[in-house]
């Protein structure tokens, strides 16, 4: 009997430390569960991405060089100051945009380091690019989106694939500057009571925007939608009406859009929507989805239950996207609806929207726990599709202006220069650049005179020269 005591005493034992383990056990797991699903971990998670992105930046830009538009920029803008003057040089528009703050930007780093790295051009374009995501971030959190998913939001934002131009392509920065401007505008008013200094900075920083892009009068459209919904009479004058005077006297004294192609205005509605459907296809990261993600965005903000502030913020971005595709298109719809799908547009529209995005993610957790925890998982898979379309594009073009680089330098090296009339241009979409802008390009280290040597490289050199053949 003792014996058969002590071995029942044992194994009650046994079970106690037992049940004492599996006890601790489900703890621990109820307590990392609880620190993965917290702000400090999402925090943590945002932080990392930013740190990822930077080294997919590196790698994505290292092999870009100057193309297309950059040639207007860095080429053309000098040639016009030095034939028109500096006004000229500042304020006369580009295919419609207002652009004397990249002009300088451009203008200093020249001045600074030549043409011999893109680097110093490209890096002010994806810093404005981050500073975007940053400000998203602010604006997400202040309309109480859960942490997680902002953090999964703005990853998808930072490596976003379906935006490329404006993160690789340098003279971009002026399309990120109008965005970022108009985002720190949204930061600065989104508060009541009276006029205060942050709607007076809202006003003085929004002649960055302005004088950046296009876009710097549709997002001053944005704001005074925000402002007058929220009732703040005061400081719509204050932040809108310095603005609405300088671009109404730019627009009557300098602006012509001599790339205008209004086109059918029945196209307009299809420009629109083209343009929606291919934001949140870049949103969602899955091609085709973006029609349901959109109308299940639709669906559960117009559902949402929250304060007013939320809703009118929301409401001012959403009739700010479709503002802007609206004024696009009916500049540019002439060149056909698919024109709604550029990249630049895609990007400047998901940043404006991501945050209404973002909080109907978090809807969707009024359907269920697990509908939710779905949205999460998509938003995950986006930022992957978004990283994979980014490699794959910076890839393609890098390849593109590497043609060209390589065509300027053997033309440079040729010794053929003399057959020519100097004034022909070598591509039809770099039009900026001619013969006789070789020596200048030498000079500041962006070409690098090279001998043709093989017989695919003589025959190169002389179709872009417009020889015969050898």
């Amino acid at each position: 009997m003792l014996l058969h005591g002590c071995r029942l005493s044992e194994a009650l034992r046994r079970g106690v430390l037992m049940v004492g383990m599996v006890d601790s056990a489900v703890r621990a797991r109820g307590d990392w569960s609880q620190r993965v699903r917290s702000d400090r971990a999402a925090d943590g998670a945002f932080v990392a991405a930013v740190a990822i992105a930077v080294v997919v930046y590196y790698f994505a830009g290292r092999h870009q060089w100057f193309v297309r538009d950059d040639w207007d920029y860095v080429i053309g803008r000098d040639a016009l100051r030095r034939q028109r003057g500096a006004m000229h040089w500042l304020l006369e528009p580009q295919a419609g945009h207002w652009l004397t703050v990249p002009i300088l930007i451009f203008h200093v780093i020249k001045q600074w380091f030549g043409l011999r790295s893109y680097w110093p051009f490209l890096l002010p374009t994806m810093a404005a690019h981050v500073g975007a995501v940053l400000l998203v971030r602010t604006v997400c959190r202040r309309s109480s989106t859960s942490a997680w998913t902002t953090t999964l939001v703005c990853t998808v934002l930072l490596v976003f694939g379906a935006g490329w131009e404006n993160m690789i392509f340098a003279i971009q920065i002026s399309f990120n500057l109008s965005l970022v401007v108009f985002l720190a505008q949204i930061v600065l008013v989104d508060h009541d009571g009276p006029v205060d200094r942050r709607d007076y900075l809202a006003s003085a920083i929004a002649f960055i925007g302005l004088m950046s892009s296009g876009f710097g009068t549709i997002f001053m459209v944005g704001i005074v939608i925000l402002l007058a919904a929220r009732r703040r009479w005061l400081a719509l004058l204050v932040v809108v009406g310095p603005q609405c005077v300088a671009a109404t006297w730019w627009y009557l004294w300098w602006e012509t859009d001599g790339a205008a192609q209004p086109g059918n205005a029945w196209q307009l509605p299809i420009f629109v929507v083209r343009g929606l459907v291919t934001t949140f296809d870049g949103l969602a990261g899955i091609a085709g989805f973006g029609t349901l993600a959109l109308v299940a965005t639709l669906a559960t903000t117009l559902a949402r239950r929250s304060d007013r502030r939320v809703n009118t913020l929301y409401a001012a971005l959403g009739a700010t996207t479709l503002i802007m595709f609206t004024a696009i298109g009916k500049e540019r719809v002439g060149l056909g609806t698919a024109f709604a799908t550029s990249s630049r547009y895609a990007h400047v529209a998901a940043f404006v929207i991501a945050p209404v995005f973002a909080g109907a993610i978090d809807q969707l957790a009024r359907i269920s726990r697990n509908t939710r925890r779905a949205g999460l998982i998509l938003l995950s898979a986006s930022a992957a599709v978004n990283l994979s379309v980014l490699s794959r594009l910076s890839v393609e073009w890098a390849e593109q202006t590497r043609v060209q680089r390589n065509t300027y330098d053997l033309v440079a090296g040729s010794g053929l220069a003399a057959q020519v009339q100097h004034d022909i241009a070598f591509f039809p979409e770099s039009a900026a650049v001619h013969l006789d802008n070789l020596p200048e390009l030498v000079a500041l280290g962006a070409v690098t005179p090279r001998r043709p040597d093989t017989l695919a490289e003589i025959q190169l050199v002389r179709t872009a020269l417009g020889l015969p053949d050898v």
